[in-house]
């Protein structure tokens, strides 16, 4: 019995170890990956929406997702593949979303039955085996897809598809080897949740439950639901509990456990004065050079949502001032739209008048900044590495900025298109909320390198204050 008890005991300090590096290590991985999933999958969804490779599902914004759950896999006539796969694509982008944005990353939460589902999700669609001769229907269709969306393409679109997919494939390879751990892992918790619960109840009849293996899983199926409540009984669990209490094998089988249960240690080797700051707070500003594409397309998705709403107000009036605008070679007038800006802090609404086409210029000039932002040896980020280090700072401070206010900005239009225009034409407005979801992460990553910067500057001071040497 001692045996037992000191097993238990080790087994629950492992079990607590092992979390605590996965809540920490394992499960921040995870995320980022699943981050670099979502962002290549809507990537390549928007490719094929706009090459009309797919129809995108008008009610796909409103749709509310409570749990994860893979798209169907069933057959389909191949004379529907686009809208089918279309929306088995934005099922499965939907729930990346989910996932990235509303699912708690911990040891408590991701459970057996959760991570089966998030396995089943991934595994809808094969990136490492992206063929037209896949076994799976959805692979299979979607490889159609995107060799349909090779045709024609310019040689930047071919490299941004071959890079999506290639990165969503290396993504998915950490995922999965990830989630396999992490599931040995919920198995050994369960056993070692089972084990403290059963052994340490009353009803627990410890002598009767040792002189056999059927006696002891009869004692544990007896108290089962009082001492792990709903949680489901896994019969292959426990009967490896047994294998280790009372199999013939059993101390090779609990130091097997035991050493599953180390947490793996990454050996660092202290570098002193190898740390470049300029680099550090120019990455901050690089980061910003993502928005390039996505502030192209919402420029383009703007300009069509102004000409939509503009046409649904072509009233008499307002043709015969086009007409005199036109004849007396008059400059257009200012279009003003006001939108209700909300503050997320105090959650207020105030008004706001915007002059639309400025708005536009002025994503369309960020984003060609951006493009040439994005060359790490180009002649902008050459021009501001020339500038010192509070410079840089303070530049990548204005940028932020002017990015939240455009963030903000275009919230706000795509409330306003949606609402303002005429119900026979709002199939036409282009939603934004995929465009700000990008622009939003772009910014928060920014941020962070920024933060880092300043977390090491100040910490890198006060350590000189503290009269410590080896610090720049």
């Amino acid at each position: 019995m001692a045996d037992r008890i000191e097993f238990t005991e080790q087994l629950s300090a492992a079990i607590q170890a092992k979390a605590e590096w996965f809540n920490q290590v394992e499960l921040v991985k995870l995320i980022d990956n699943f981050r670099l999933l979502h962002t290549c999958v809507r990537n390549l969804y928007e490719v094929l929406v706009k090459r009309s490779l797919i129809t995108p599902d008008p009610y796909r914004g409103e749709q509310k997702i409570s749990e994860i759950a893979a798209p169907s896999e069933a057959p389909y006539v191949e004379s529907e593949r686009s809208m089918v796969i279309g929306s088995r694509f934005s099922e499965y982008e939907s729930m990346l979303d989910f996932i990235c944005t509303y699912l708690k990353f911990s040891v408590d939460y991701l459970t057996i039955p959760k991570i089966k589902r998030m396995t089943e999700l991934i595994n809808s669609f094969q990136w490492n085996s992206m063929t037209q001769n896949n076994s799976k229907v959805n692979t299979r269709g979607l490889a159609t897809l995107m060799q349909e969306a090779r045709i024609n393409a310019s040689q930047m679109q071919l490299s941004m598809l071959t890079d999506a997919i290639t990165k969503s494939g290396q993504a998915v390879t950490e995922i999965m080897s990830i989630l396999k751990e992490l599931t040995d892992f919920q198995r050994e918790a369960y056993k070692a949740q089972l084990r403290v619960n059963y052994f340490n109840h009353p009803a627990f009849d410890k002598n009767k439950a040792f002189a056999s293996p059927a006696e002891q899983i009869a004692e544990i199926k007896k108290i089962f639901p009082q001492v792990m409540g709903k949680q489901p009984f896994y019969s292959e669990l426990v009967n490896e509990i047994v294998e280790e209490d009372q199999g013939a094998d059993k101390d090779q089988r609990q130091a097997a456990v035991l050493a599953k249960l180390q947490v793996k240690q990454s050996v660092k080797k202290e570098k002193v004065n190898t740390v470049n700051t300029k680099e550090m707070i120019v990455d901050a500003i690089y980061t910003l050079s993502a928005l390039n594409d996505v502030y192209t397309t919402v420029a383009e998705k703007l300009s069509t949502n102004v000409n939509v709403l503009e046409k649904s107000k072509n009233s008499l009036g307002a043709k015969i001032k086009r007409i005199l605008r036109h004849l007396l070679n008059l400059p257009e007038p200012e279009l003003i739209y006001t939108f209700v800006i909300t503050d997320p802090k105090k959650g207020t609404k105030s008004n706001r008048n915007v002059e639309i086409r400025t708005f536009i210029g002025n994503i369309i000039r960020k984003s060609k900044f951006y493009a040439a932002l994005a060359n790490k040896n180009g002649p902008e980020l050459h021009k501001i590495r020339s500038f010192d280090e509070n410079a840089i700072l303070e530049f990548t401070n204005k940028n932020l900025m002017e990015n939240q206010e455009i963030l903000t900005l275009l919230d706000s239009a795509d409330e306003y298109f949606k609402q303002n225009v005429v119900p026979a034409e709002r199939s036409k407005i282009k939603g934004l909320k995929m465009d700000l979801i990008t622009i939003k992460n772009v910014i928060v990553k920014s941020t962070q390198r920024r933060s880092e910067y300043c977390s090491y500057i100040e910490e890198r001071e006060q350590m000189k204050k503290l009269g410590i040497a080896n610090v720049e």
